[in-house]
């Protein structure tokens, strides 16, 4: 049984929380966004080319020039992503391994810039 939060070390619960990123890795694939989140300011997006191993990101924060009233939902965009990567130290990986979590990094996006590629799909 997993350990309650209280019981996580403290040096490893503080490098979990306060992420110490490398420089950003710019990125660049198609795909929709799937949902937008006005109150927190960020959106989610599916891409048709696996990013860091997924296809679905959720929770992007955004550059200051994207506008949020800008997006539109289901529409095929080419995107501009900032990959941001902290490596997490052994004893911080051996601790999540114990509970079950396989993590070496953490990672976090942010979308740059958003171009709309095909405005309309095509109807056969």
């Amino acid at each position: 049984m997993g350990k309650k939060q209280s019981d996580i070390p403290e040096d490893v619960n503080k490098e979990l929380e306060s992420p110490k990123f490398g420089k950003p890795i710019e990125l660049t694939a198609s795909g929709y966004i799937l949902d937008v989140n006005e109150k927190d300011g960020k959106v989610d997006i599916q891409t048709y080319e696996p990013v860091s191993g997924a296809t679905i990101l959720e929770g992007l924060s955004l550059s200051k020039k994207i506008k949020l009233n800008g997006l539109e939902k289901g529409v095929i965009c080419e995107f501009k992503l900032d990959e941001l990567k902290a490596p997490l130290s052994k004893k911080t990986i051996e601790y999540l391994k114990e509970q079950g979590i396989m993590m070496d990094a953490i990672i976090q996006f942010e979308l740059k810039e958003v171009k709309i590629i095909d405005e309309k799909p095509e109807t056969a």
